[in-house]
């Protein structure tokens, strides 16, 4: 199969330049526009309408998981919650590359996902009573690290279910619980509207063409930024990459429940499936793969899709190859967490560098520690 897609990119190119292999109108390209009219037709209606959808569901069952333990404080009420949580946490992840537009104008991600939180200025917030959880200083006593640690924090699941029955504060407990699963819920509900019944999905496709605030110059950054993000925040401060060495555990993605790991290896196929335009029933419609092969993107002896695609792979297998929480790998497996890091450092060089150039997107989004 990859032969004959290594193949018919080739002979396209032939046919378009007019001309046999190997002459010197080889690197031309493709004379015949890609359709790009159709590739982003997929991403809205086929990948983040329905990410969005199901993104949204998942924070309604988490907003009526988080009520009933709140009304019912127990054991059982508890693991409902709790897989509410991750169920939730985990559709974050695959919307997560989609921050331009809706999301970006509701801040989603500062919203909902700044880690690692700030388990002092929750319990802050408790004991007062009051608090504003859309002012910059609660940035991150919010959103789905806050629940990690309401959910999770306490210790065993006695411990949290006595924090909200006979625990200080517990009334402030409940509360502060609703209030923060509240916002994940609002802030959701409004970036799907936008998509669906506000018009968004409309003014998307309608951004033709590749330059900055296109729909293809979205998907490329805000893809892109995702991988950043992954390679930096849920690997490298952690891992004390940025801090000579020295292992960080607390500053992994869902210390406290210990879901890191899955929530990691969930960011990575997600970031796969939009590189490839691959709706979660697995169906691969024209993605950024698709047109990169169109304009003839080679890598190497390859085409440059074929080794974006094995990168993700790479990296997915090397997360598979560490054993979880990630907040003790840091410490007992640092070459396994390490290994995973550079994976993520060799793809991000491909989409990051050498996919822009290729379909003449410019990179706009600014990181902050250098490839």
């Amino acid at each position: 199969m990859l032969a004959f897609k290594r193949y018919t990119v080739v002979a396209l190119a032939c046919l378009a330049t007019f001309s046999g292999c190997g002459s010197d109108s080889e690197g031309e390209g493709p004379k015949t526009a890609y359709d790009r009219t159709a590739m982003v037709n997929n991403y809205a209606e086929n990948l983040i309408i329905p990410a969005y959808t199901t993104f949204n569901s998942k924070t309604d069952a988490l907003a009526t998981a988080i009520n009933a333990f709140t009304a019912t404080p127990s054991a059982a009420t508890l693991a409902a919650a709790r897989t509410a949580y991750l169920d939730a946490n985990k559709s974050w992840q695959d919307v997560s590359a989609f921050e331009f537009g809706p999301a970006s104008d509701e801040l989603l991600r500062t919203n909902l996902n700044i880690y690692p939180t700030a388990a002092n200025e929750i319990e802050g917030n408790i004991a007062a009573g009051t608090y504003n959880l859309q002012a910059t200083e609660n940035l991150d006593a919010k959103g789905f690290p806050a629940l990690d640690y309401l959910l999770y924090g306490a210790g065993t699941e006695a411990e949290v279910v006595a924090k909200y029955t006979t625990g200080n504060s517990a009334a402030n407990r409940k509360k502060y619980l609703q209030d923060v699963t509240n916002l994940i819920k609002q802030r959701a509900t409004t970036v799907h509207n936008a998509w669906t019944t506000g018009g968004f999905a409309a003014k998307f496709k309608q951004a033709e063409g590749t330059a900055v605030g296109s729909a293809v110059g979205n998907l490329v950054n805000e893809l892109n930024s995702d991988i950043d993000l992954t390679k930096r925040a849920k690997l490298g401060f952690p891992s004390g990459r940025f801090n000579s060495g020295t292992p960080l555990p607390e500053k992994v993605e869902a210390y406290y429940s210990g879901n890191s790991l899955e929530l990691l290896k969930q960011t990575i196929r997600a970031e796969k499936a939009v590189f490839m335009g691959q709706s979660a029933n697995g169906t691969n419609g024209p993605g950024l793969d698709d047109y990169l092969d169109h304009v003839g993107a080679m890598y190497g002896q390859g085409l440059l899709s074929e080794a974006i695609e094995a990168q993700f792979d790479a990296a997915l297998a090397a997360a598979n190859a560490v054993q979880g929480p990630l907040s003790e790998a840091v410490v007992s497996q640092p070459q396994a967490v390490t290994k995973v890091y550079d994976e993520m450092q060799k793809l991000i060089v491909l989409t990051k560098t050498d996919m822009p150039a290729a379909l003449g997107v410019t990179i706009t989004y600014v990181d902050n520690d250098g490839d």
